[in-house]
């Protein structure tokens, strides 16, 4: 009986894990909506979710002022463009009861394929 309960509790404890991370990772996705990263070279101007087609929580560093995220990203401007794969570190700050971004650093922007063109 104690070897059901305990695995009842891990997997609960495994769901639960999950869904914060979902959660999480939805919040960031909203949060990068008007955020730029990136310079001159390459960047990246975040204009809707719809741009973030998968987003990954590579790392997450965090102490009771400061949360730190380094997170990789496909990303698409629009169907008629390609895709791109970034890796970007992502910087919050408390502000009273809200954590809010500071800056999007971009950490690498490479094109991963181009559109295809219609068929004939």
């Amino acid at each position: 009986m104690k070897r059901i309960s305990c695995w009842t509790t891990m997997i609960a404890a495994g769901v639960l894990a999950l869904s914060l991370q979902a959660s999480e990772v939805d919040q960031i996705k909203s949060d990068l909506v008007g955020q730029c990263m990136g310079g001159r070279e390459k960047c990246w101007k975040f204009q809707s979710r719809d741009q973030i087609k998968e987003l990954q929580i590579k790392n997450k560093i965090e102490d009771a002022r400061k949360r730190v995220y380094t997170v990789a990203l496909q990303l698409q401007a629009s169907k008629s463009s390609g895709t791109y794969a970034a890796e970007a570190r992502v910087e919050y700050v408390k502000t009273g009861a809200r954590w809010t971004i500071r800056h999007v650093g971009l950490l690498s922007l490479a094109k991963m394929d181009s559109p295809r063109a219609p068929a004939p």
